[in-house]
């Protein structure tokens, strides 16, 4: 029994030979793939939303308790969410740099932030402004600032941050979620909305310091602690007891929270206009998180790029499709950023470029894809780790996913670990020492398939810009952070 349309469809019901059993078959056939999609449900925008440091159990939309999202709840009812989504690498100029791509980083190049983003990539605005159409991006912060090459097609890129290094523990210069919807709202009432637009809008809120506004803080942080220490003394432990240390841990929990929250309100702001303007049912929409965001877990302590645990490569990718076609589809089976770009064009009739490392979904017809393998590598610790000339990443923790195992391998440490994510969907379990001998050749295919996937590095060109760390220090000095 499938699902289709709204409906429930039975095989076998009609006979062959019958017009019953002719339509039956073209049914099937369309089930398995036989089209894209984007020839019954045609798109003339594309919007791309990106939320950053967002992890996907922190979604009602995809099992949370705890954190209240009805905007993008919403938007996922009205959509087809794909429930294993995860990124290939958990830092946000890297995985966005994917995202529009659909290469892995150790083909694109960007190692991490900072890096430059080669000329030779097609980025998906490039390749949608071949195509006519008009594109605005906004960046939520200075990962994506277009010093690194990341604005390649577009026409407006808006990169106007307001809260700077060192303000409220700021670690990078930003801006807050309303400022980004209310930029993107401002550009539209200027320019309108003619001919084909793509638009991206990127919201950095659950980023560190974790400072939701009201009245969001304080519906969430519900502890009543005036003053934490920061996140790098309590990794210290020194002076603070283990109940000391497990309530200053929840409040920064909850101050994430916080933020999800807060965010969410800001892109259902974003989503409303685009509704008002007409633009939502006649465009594709792409709600998406670049990473997840470890919270006291895994001894990366609020904190991202160390590792390759759920944790942080876990994330959301959920689709609006043109007048919210096969709303409330949910799609079964591994899929990952690398596949997005590929998707999309797939979705609107535009060639795929080569060198593509991500695989189409037919977003019209798809329910359980099949088995895959995906991958991803971390990007941190840096010093002293990234002298290999085969790749900057090539010695850190890297990974290998299939529907129910996770294989990990981190070479600087000399370790290996295996998960089984149906029985351990928090990763607390290494069984590598511990599996079936029946699942011994799957083991071993794994461990091959990720050592052949880490060793065929093959990068375009990309240098660290260093102008930004003067600019960040000179920064500093000014606030008094540094002498």
């Amino acid at each position: 029994m499938e699902r289709f349309g709204g409906r429930r469809f039975i095989g076998g019901a009609l006979g062959p030979g019958t017009l019953g059993g002719v339509l039956a078959a073209l049914l099937a056939a369309l089930l398995l793939g036989g089209c894209s999609g984007g020839e019954e449900y045609p798109a003339r925008h594309v919007v791309v939303i990106s939320i950053d440091t967002a992890r996907a159990d922190h979604f009602g939309f995809l099992g949370s308790e705890t954190v209240e999202t009805p905007n993008l709840d919403q938007f996922a009812d009205e959509g087809v969410v794909f429930t294993d989504y995860m990124t290939v690498v958990p830092t946000t100029l890297a995985s966005h740099v994917t995202l529009l791509t659909g290469k892995y980083p150790h083909h694109h190049g960007v190692a991490r932030n900072g890096f430059m983003v080669n000329p030779d990539n097609e980025m998906l605005a490039e390749l949608l402004a071949a195509e006519g159409f008009r594109t605005a991006g906004f960046a939520g912060s200075f990962a994506l600032d277009s010093r690194f090459e990341f604005a390649q097609g577009f026409d407006h890129y808006d990169e106007d941050f307001d809260v700077l290094v060192g303000d409220e523990g700021a670690d990078q210069n930003q801006r807050t979620a309303e400022a980004v919807t209310d930029a993107v709202i401002a550009h539209l009432d200027e320019t309108g909305v003619r001919g084909r637009l793509f638009l991206f809008a990127h919201y950095f809120d659950p980023h560190r310091p974790y400072a939701a506004p009201e009245p969001f803080a304080s519906r969430y942080d519900t502890l009543g602690i005036e003053e934490l220490p920061s996140i790098p003394a309590l990794r210290k432990r020194e002076g603070l007891t283990s109940e000391e240390i497990e309530r200053y841990a929840l409040a920064y929990e909850l101050r994430y929270r916080a933020e999800i929250a807060y965010t969410d309100h800001h892109v259902g702001r974003l989503l409303d206009d685009l509704r008002e303007r007409g633009v939502l049912d006649d465009a594709i929409v792409v709600v998406t998180t670049d990473h997840g965001e470890s919270l006291w877990e895994h001894g990366e302590e609020f904190d991202h790029g160390y590792g390759v645990y759920d944790s942080t490569m876990r994330a959301v990718w959920a689709v609006r499709l043109p007048g919210a076609k096969r709303s409330g589809t949910r799609v079964r089976g591994v899929v990952a950023s690398v596949d997005v770009l590929p998707t999309l064009l797939d979705f609107l009739g535009i060639d795929v470029p080569d060198g593509v490392d991500g695989e189409t979904v037919p977003l019209g017809t798809v329910y359980e894809l099949e088995p895959r393998l995906r991958f991803g590598q971390a990007t941190k610790p840096r010093r002293g780790l990234e002298s290999d000339p085969r790749w900057t990443n090539i010695l850190k923790a890297r990974c290998v996913r299939d529907q129910r195992f996770k294989f990990i391998q981190t070479p600087y440490l000399g370790t290996e670990e295996l998960y089984d994510l149906s029985a351990d969907i928090t990763e607390t379990r290494d069984i590598l020492d511990d599996f079936p001998p029946r699942l011994l050749a799957r083991i071993g295919m794994l461990s091959d398939e990720l050592e052949g996937w880490a060793f065929s590095a093959d990068p375009l060109p990309s240098d660290f810009e260093r102008s930004q760390r003067e600019e960040t220090i000179e920064r500093l000095r000014s606030l008094g952070y540094v002498n």
